[in-house]
């Protein structure tokens, strides 16, 4: 019995890598809980650091008496539900269509770079592009005989649309990035034969027998999208409507304004949005169990579809669409940041330097807090993603090992979940109590939580096709699994590493609510700068601001790829043997 015993003991132990899962829980769930708890206790009056030491309801009917509060959740939720269904379909028929051709693997290529550029930047770009005096009516002007700009709210406008193209076009790269990870655990090529050797069209074979093992596994990173439509800010700020804007907005107003019972309110109404968000997101999933309930005949019943060609034309269309209107903004904030004098109806402006030149002397701390931020937050997430897989690799032995892998990946999909403006206002809360608020150091721990899931995304799927070969014959010629990992297991997995630090500093230069509540104010970056010349509506600043922010990612893409191809050594710059 005492054998038996002291065997159970060492069953349960936990290894170094199973501490490792442990720590990162921790790391996401005591921020993420901390603030959640702040902001519910505010919500019913609890706030003493602004001298509120009782509980009650004051908030909640302040909230509730709120003017167009009827009109801002519906619009939150109609811009959240529909962007995320666009998105969702155009990435199923893309990876439909596009899948295993050559157009397929330069797409697959470009996914990183296409979801790097910043939310705002790309918004700013959209806007340049739509708005009454912007490129697409001069280009329409000529033909329809317009000598002014057209009478049409085609940006912020009360119902959203422009919101919603801008969420499609952000999020559909990003949802088709996941699909293709997920098609890789799946025998897709052998299906595809199968069906069609029975006379299925490829799209019945897509419809039928692929997307229905396919989106339970995105269905998370749908989950992940339909929250951030739901939540967004800096977005809504440059596209969304203005009054009544979208609720996150409205909340982030009760957040600033110098009122403490607004700051109730704010808390209030954030609590508010994670109800509604836990509600949608339920809705979605009981209408994917009720689809699948309702298509269980058809998906049995033999027909092999006509209208594929026409579905897969349509599908590639939409994204060639998308596509072109995502070049074409970024060639309208070049524009813009370079126009001295652009009258309506002319294709081609006064250039200048002025805009640069203006602007110059203010960007240095932006651009300097931007690449320490970015730099920081990508590089500890790039560390605690190898962490983490590698702990996930060593584990899976024994139940409870399994249970802690599953908990380490919900816990770091929590800041994805979870409304931004709801646990980051409790985090600031807490940061104000503690006197953290306004510091780099704050900012940078905020900017990580919202960086590690993507750099662990994107590490996950090489990390998963290595072959523990190399490792092995390293481990036979250095007799030391640190050297082996080191100089064999990171030397293979080189590219992915500086690919998956280049999308982390790209995730950090896009944050904005993150760095302006823990900031304070006083860590300023250039999306947050940007975004401040949102209500000046100087279309040649934000046009230089727009541009700086949309080049940064690129710079840190340029790097990594040169770093993955080059390396120093021997007093010069040689290429590297597995470039």
């Amino acid at each position: 019995m005492p054998a038996k015993a002291g065997h159970q003991r060492h069953h349960f132990r936990l290894d170094p890598s199973a501490i490792t899962s442990l720590m990162m829980v921790a790391l996401f769930l005591i921020p993420v809980l901390a603030g959640l708890t702040s902001v519910i206790g505010s919500a019913f009056n609890y706030l003493p650091a602004l001298g509120f030491h009782t509980f009650a309801l004051n908030p909640w009917r302040a909230l509730l008496t709120t003017a167009g509060l009827p009109h801002m959740l519906m619009l939150t939720v109609c811009s959240a539900v529909f962007s995320t269904l666009f998105s969702l379909l155009i990435a199923l028929g893309v990876v439909s269509a596009l899948w295993g051709t050559r157009q397929w693997y330069t797409l697959q290529r470009w996914l990183s770079p296409l979801m790097a550029v910043p939310h705002v930047a790309l918004a700013f770009g959209v806007m340049f592009v739509l708005m009454p005096s912007g490129l697409l009516p001069r280009l329409l002007a000529p033909a329809l005989g317009w000598q002014s700009p057209p009478p049409w709210q085609t940006v912020q406008d009360s119902y959203g649309i422009s919101l919603i193209l801008l969420l499609v076009l952000k999020e559909t790269p990003f949802l088709i990035f996941m699909t293709a990870a997920a098609t890789a655990q799946l025998p897709v090529a052998n299906t595809l034969r199968l069906g069609t050797s029975l006379g299925f069209q490829p799209a019945m074979v897509w419809l039928k027998l692929i997307w229905p093992q396919l989106y339970p596994m995105i269905r998370l990173p749908v989950y992940a999208v339909l929250a951030f439509a739901m939540s967004v800010v800096d977005v809504a700020l440059v596209l969304g409507p203005a009054n009544p804007p979208t609720f996150a907005v409205q909340i982030l107003h009760w957040i600033q304004d110098s009122d403490p019972n607004h700051s109730l309110c704010a808390a209030a109404g954030s609590v508010l949005l994670l109800l509604l968000m836990v509600m949608v997101i339920g809705c979605f999933h009981l209408t994917h169990i009720t689809a699948r309930y309702l298509t269980k005949n058809w998906l049995t019943n033999g027909q092999r579809g006509h209208f594929g060609a026409q579905w897969l034309w349509l599908a590639k269309t939409t994204w060639r669409g998308l596509l072109i209107l995502f070049f074409t903004s970024g060639g309208a904030l070049l524009t813009w940041s370079f126009v001295w004098r652009w009258r309506f109806p002319s294709l081609w402006p006064d250039w200048s330097w002025q805009s640069w030149g203006r602007a110059w002397g203010d960007l240095g701390d932006p651009i300097g807090n931007s690449l320490l931020i970015g730099v920081v937050s990508a590089l500890m997430a790039t560390v605690a993603a190898v962490l983490l897989l590698e702990s996930n690799q060593r584990q899976n032995n024994t139940a409870i090992e399994r249970q802690l892998s599953l908990m380490t990946g919900a816990a770091m999909y929590l800041p994805l979940l979870l409304p931004q403006v709801t646990f980051l206002f409790g985090v600031q809360v807490l940061l104000l109590r503690w006197q953290l608020e306004g510091q780099l150091l704050s900012v940078t721990g905020l900017h990580f939580l919202f960086v590690l899931p993507y750099c662990y995304l994107s590490l996950s799927g090489p990390w998963q096709r290595y072959d523990q070969r190399h490792s092995i014959q390293g481990l036979l010629l250095t007799q030391s699994p640190w050297r082996t990992f080191v100089l064999v297991k990171l030397g293979v997995l080189w590219q992915p590493l500086l690919a998956s630090f280049a999308l982390g500093f790209a995730v950090s230069v896009s944050q904005y609510l993150p760095t302006l509540l823990a900031g304070a104010g006083r860590i300023e970056t250039v999306t947050t700068a940007a975004v401040g010349l949102t209500s000046g509506g100087n279309r040649r600043l934000i046009g230089v601001y727009g541009l700086i922010q949309m080049i940064l990612p690129f710079l840190g893409y340029a790097l990594a790829f040169f770093l993955s191809h080059w390396t120093f050594a021997q007093g010069r710059m040689i290429r590297r043997l597995n470039s």
